[in-house]
């Protein structure tokens, strides 16, 4: 009787792999397998990813399917979602990349790339839904989605809420470039995607391991000091985006000895000594040269090694969302930070105001993600 079962295994698992042989070879038959990595959503749902030259991941869509989402949630998507709402920007931008545009019906008020989205939104076609932490539940409900992507750390409070209305809630959340990669792979096969978001994945670590390659060199880190809010003074430390694609850059994250978002004070920044500050100033209401002046007032703070060195930088527009928000340009935002870190490496000079204009600088990362 076991060997019987053993037969009856071994022929299910033969016919599953010629089925899968035939499939592959219909659609390519020139594919060159290079590596394979695994990514684990949350802690439950495992996905394997092939690095190729052209990702190609086979499978009938097959509904009801079972989920964990970013707040281990377990989420049943009984058929494709064909309505969804998107409550941050950075899930916006994920379900753009993945070529789901137009099946957004709603976004938060602070989604505006791609630019093709802003068209959409000044049309009517997508409707605003309110700011990423003052959603409007009456518009979100009104427009019947299918389902609704939030941000489980700014908006993790409203997935009750929803749920009650009736509607279908899966919750994202990035402090790392994996739990990008995570989110993607997540939304393609909640949507029907999976190969769009295999493909994109694979083209984004690739990106990051071509450029990673060229830092190999770098013997002594740079020290950066990121500055998100000036008065007072807020920075990032270890398990946060910032701290992950400083690190990715080849970078020493001067606040890395602490843990999340926090205050800190011109002592500390003083004590630190970084050899380059990074600012987002989108939030902050002034001018470059008025932050500058902001920050050389601080106590002390006029003998920091990057003040001294005017190495530091100011962001604004498109290039601080690609340090604001964890999406599929987080491998831009490396990209930019590691030629400030290093620009006798790249032969460039990245200037100390970078705003939307931000990709005549890029050269690994030379095409948007999301086209073909």
């Amino acid at each position: 009787m076991i060997q019987r079962k053993i037969v009856i295994l071994l022929s299910l698992l033969i016919l599953s792999l010629i089925f899968n042989g035939v499939q592959f070879a219909l659609l390519s038959s020139s594919q060159t397998i290079i590596s394979t990595t695994t990514f684990t959503s949350y802690h439950t749902v495992t996905y394997t990813v092939t690095s190729t030259s052209s990702v190609v991941q086979v499978g009938v869509e097959v509904y009801p399917k079972k989920f964990i989402d970013f707040m281990g949630r377990e989420v049943v998507i009984e058929k494709e979602p064909l309505k969804i709402v998107s409550c941050a920007p950075s899930i916006t931008e994920m379900l753009a990349y993945l070529g789901l545009l137009e099946k957004i019906v709603g976004v938060d008020s602070y989604s505006d790339y791609p630019p093709e989205l802003l068209t959409l939104k000044q049309r009517g076609v997508i409707e605003d839904v309110g700011g990423v932490v003052t959603l409007s539940i009456e518009k979100i409900v009104s427009l019947s989605p299918d389902i609704v992507f939030i941000d489980a750390g700014l908006q993790g409070n409203y997935v009750a809420i929803l749920e009650e209305k009736g509607l279908k809630v899966v919750a994202l959340h990035a402090a790392s470039l994996t739990d990008i990669y995570n989110g993607m792979i997540l939304i393609g096969e909640i949507m029907g995607v999976k190969e769009k978001a295999f493909e994109i994945v694979n083209r984004m670590r690739n990106t990051l391991s071509n450029l990673q390659s060229k830092l190999n060199v770098v013997r002594e880190k740079t020290s950066v000091l990121y500055i998100g809010w000036i008065e007072p003074i807020w920075t990032a430390g270890r398990n946060t985006f910032i701290d992950d694609l400083i690190g990715a850059a080849d970078g020493y994250n001067v606040m890395g000895d602490a843990e999340g978002f926090f205050m800190t004070s011109p002592e500390v920044i003083v004590a630190k000594n970084p050899q380059t500050i990074i600012i987002l100033s989108g939030m902050l209401g002034m001018s470059p040269e008025e932050i500058i002046a902001k920050l050389r007032n601080l106590p002390g703070v006029d003998k920091v090694e990057a003040v001294k060195s005017e190495r530091i930088y100011i962001l604004y527009d498109q290039a601080e969302n690609i340090f604001a928000r964890p999406g599929p340009r987080a491998h831009e935002a490396v990209e930019i930070l590691a030629k400030i870190l290093y620009p006798e490496l790249f032969n460039v000079k990245i200037p100390n105001v970078l705003g939307g204009d931000y990709r005549k600088y890029l050269e690994y990362s030379i095409s948007e993600i999301g086209s073909s």
